[in-house]
């Protein structure tokens, strides 16, 4: 748990962290009885995996992959977990013939296999844990309920795999759950999969121990118990790696879809993906009979601004621009670019006050970041708005944005820096 929490909070792995960290764990050991030399031995065999394992991934994970949501994440998170591992059982080796008279081949072996299965079944819930915001409690408060009945299904099948294991026996017994495993990692998502992996690991060892579940082996041998527990981690990486496949496969999909329905350079939908948008908003503000509003904007003097002060400053107006409509507006999603300075949405349930207040509101704060452009008001780019209304929603997108276009040129033909309404004078 302490490598999975320094490794997703890196700012805590501070002199004063890791002092707590050690002081913790004397304190827990001291609480049950040990002697302050077991206290010390034991506290140096955990932080030795600790540390070095901590030392590799910041050495050899970026940021971004650390979450597991690459495809070689888990098993890079395999072998770094595999050497700190090590690193304990070295640390372990020397412990066991002073602590618990064995040898130190023995001690090697212990520590090494305890600290693997326990990283494989524990690191990855931490890493891959939702961020507790205000978004995953809203979630949580409020569930999906076809969400849960869609991963209802994988859970209960994993749950009468392990009945069967119950039931059944034998050596094959610790494959039973494994096709439902694999079929809650392609379900319930990388985090939910982390979860089930662990709580299953955790039952049939559990089990084994207690005699539950009958291998054929006698648990209480420890060649036998550090078999089973390698078996058991073994299995468990199997659905871990599956859920992280998906999970990358399914960021890929997500880029890839915002790379085809949103502008590279400001990230306004493009024109196709504004235009279905549209008319999927206009559809659903039909029965309603409400008042849609149509925002056409576009930027003056902007062959200028590229003229004067170079391309890479024009795309920086782009930029401000749809940062500025984005911010005020209450569907910023809905913001699309459908040509090279012209910019649209469309707002349903918009009455005539609230769209001059918003054309107003991103008129004032688009002049305010770009005043520092230029010394000389004339130079400075400048955004019209063309509004159009209507009482009913159309069918579709164009007549508004017929409408808007002559609203947007009585806009540019009173100076710019402004709004107008179609039926203004």
């Amino acid at each position: 748990m302490l490598l999975g929490i320094f490794v997703r909070r890196p700012e805590l792995a501070t002199p004063l962290g890791w002092t707590a960290a050690i002081a913790a764990y004397m304190t827990a050991d001291l609480a049950t009885g040990s002697t302050v030399l077991k206290t010390l031995l034991l506290t140096a065999g955990n932080v030795s995996g600790v540390a070095f394992g901590y030392a590799l991934y910041m050495s050899f994970f970026e940021e971004p992959e650390r979450n597991l949501k690459h495809p070689s994440s888990v098993l890079r998170m395999c072998l770094i977990t595999t050497a700190a591992a090590a690193a304990a059982g070295i640390v372990g080796a020397f412990i066991n013939p002073v602590l618990f008279h064995g040898t130190m081949l023995m001690g090697l072996t212990f520590w090494f296999v305890t600290e693997f299965v326990n990283y494989i079944a524990i690191l990855p819930v931490i890493l891959t844990f939702p961020a507790l915001n205000a978004s995953t409690f809203r979630n949580w408060r409020n569930p999906d309920r076809r969400v849960w009945l869609a991963r209802a299904p994988p859970l209960l099948a994993l749950i009468a795999t392990c009945i069967a294991s119950l039931w059944i026996g034998g050596p094959g017994a610790l494959a039973f759950p494994v096709p439902a495993l694999l079929w809650c990692a392609l379900i319930i998502g990388l985090p939910g999969t982390a979860i089930v992996t662990l709580l299953f690991s955790a039952w049939t060892l559990a089990a084994i121990s207690a005699g539950a579940i009958q291998i054929g082996a006698n648990a209480s041998d420890v060649h036998s118990a550090l078999s089973i527990r390698i078996a058991v981690a073994m299995v468990a990486l199997t659905p871990i790696t599956v859920a992280s496949m998906m999970a990358a496969q399914s960021e890929f999909q997500v880029l890839l879809q915002r790379f085809v329905t949103n502008d590279a350079l400001t990230a306004a939908l493009t024109r196709r993906a504004f235009n279905v948008r549209s008319r999927n908003l206009l559809a659903d503000a039909a029965p309603s009979n409400s008042n849609v509003a149509l925002l056409l904007f576009d930027i003056n003097r902007f062959k200028q601004i590229n003229a004067i002060f170079g391309h890479a400053v024009g795309d920086d107006v782009l930029k401000i621009l749809s940062r500025v409509a984005r911010a005020a507006l209450p569907n910023a999603d809905d913001f699309g670019r459908l040509g090279s300075t012209e910019f649209a949405v469309l707002l349903p349930d918009c009455a005539r006050d609230e769209a001059a207040r918003l054309a107003k509101v991103i008129c004032e704060d688009f002049a305010d970041k770009v005043a520092q452009l230029a010394s000389d008001p004339a130079l400075r780019p400048s955004v019209s708005i063309g509004v159009a209304l209507a009482f009913r929603a159309p069918s579709t997108v164009e007549p508004l944005l017929a409408q808007a276009d002559n609203a947007l040129t009585k806009a540019k033909s009173a100076g710019g820096n402004r709004f107008a309404f179609v039926d203004d004078l």
